[in-house]
């Protein structure tokens, strides 16, 4: 007859184990990032948008770690010259990069020997937002309407400069691929970040641009820009009466994401905490407020996590990798 073992026995070792699970659950939840500075790196200008999200988000993980995240613009080389300085850190959770949808693209326009994704440890996203098409006050006696610029265009091919904030940018992959699917005929002017596109477009040097809400919504509240369309599935909540494009009968949608990236091998544990970090940034209802105030979607808590990023990055990369295939656009 098989020997029974006490009952008191049993609960003893059920009440080890149930410890141990504890134990594992504490840990996991009390890592923490190394103690120094963050470096958080902006591949873009100062004064741009990303440069100024950056510094909101940051500031209030600082609020919430003690431990400074300093902003560090980078711009160069299309991007290029952030990723390397990130791709030769240390993994440990010190130096990360925020950075736009143009950094999926960065490897097919530059051939460069890394994959947007697999070669670096997702984070964490920031925000989306839909584009704006403005125009200047001094093109309004040409076009005041979506309607009325596209028959513009259309009847004067070649006529119309459109500016962006750099080659194979957000704004350029945005550009040329309204301008692939509507089928019209403009000319490209890149400028070294979005503030020199701004002003070329109140100098009336480029007559449309594919900008941000964050910078394209001053000038327009004051007058000095003209809204043509937005670029979303659904009209902006701060421009309600602007149409989207879609509404004009052309299926044409675009967006610019920001999201945060680290380099390849951070352990999940520091990712986790990083992750924690930004999401409970972008909760807080102060940011939500100012970033929301420029048109900006912030990331949701339920969504915001490093799979949901990869597939966000891999998804784009496929898409656009293909557009600048097809349209032969070079990196500068």
């Amino acid at each position: 007859m098989p020997r029974r073992r006490p009952v008191r026995s049993l609960l003893f070792a059920a009440l080890l184990l149930c410890a141990s699970f504890a134990t594992c659950d504490d840990a996991s939840a009390q890592v923490k990032l190394p103690n120094r500075p963050i470096r958080l790196l902006v591949p873009f200008a100062p004064g741009g948008g990303v440069d100024v999200v950056a510094r909101i988000v940051g500031q209030k993980i600082t609020e919430q770690t003690g431990q400074p995240v300093l902003i560090e613009s980078k711009p160069g080389a299309g991007g290029a010259l952030a990723v390397n300085e990130l791709m030769r850190s240390e993994p440990d959770g010190t130096t990360l990069l925020a950075t736009t949808n143009s950094h999926a693209t960065l490897p097919v326009l530059s051939r460069l020997p890394w994959h947007p994704s697999n070669d670096f440890t997702p984070i964490a996203g920031i925000y989306s937002t839909m584009l704006v098409m403005p125009t200047n006050v001094a093109s309004t006696s040409r076009f005041k309407t979506f309607a009325e610029f596209m028959a513009y265009v259309r009847a004067n091919p070649g006529k119309i400069n459109w500016g962006s904030s750099g080659i194979a940018g957000p704004q350029h992959l945005a550009g040329a691929q309204f301008a692939k699917i509507a089928k019209v005929d403009m000319v490209h002017v890149p400028y070294r970040g979005n503030n020199p596109m701004v002003q070329a477009l109140l100098q009336n040097d480029v007559q449309l641009t594919f900008d941000t809400p964050t910078l394209s919504l001053p000038h327009i509240v004051e007058g000095r820009f003209v809204p043509l369309a937005v670029t979303g599935e659904r009209r902006m909540t701060k421009l309600p009466d602007v149409p989207t494009v879609k509404e004009s009968g052309i299926d044409y949608t675009s967006d610019i994401r920001i999201f945060v990236l680290g380099p390849k091998g951070i352990a999940e544990p520091i990712q986790a905490a990083l992750n924690k970090e930004f999401t409970a940034a972008l909760d807080n209802k102060e940011v939500r407020e100012r970033l929301t105030g420029f048109g900006l979607d912030v990331a949701e808590a339920r969504e915001n996590t490093p799979a949901n990023l990869k597939r966000y990055i891999d998804d784009f990369a496929s898409t656009y990798g293909k557009l600048i295939d097809e349209m032969g656009i070079k990196a500068e």
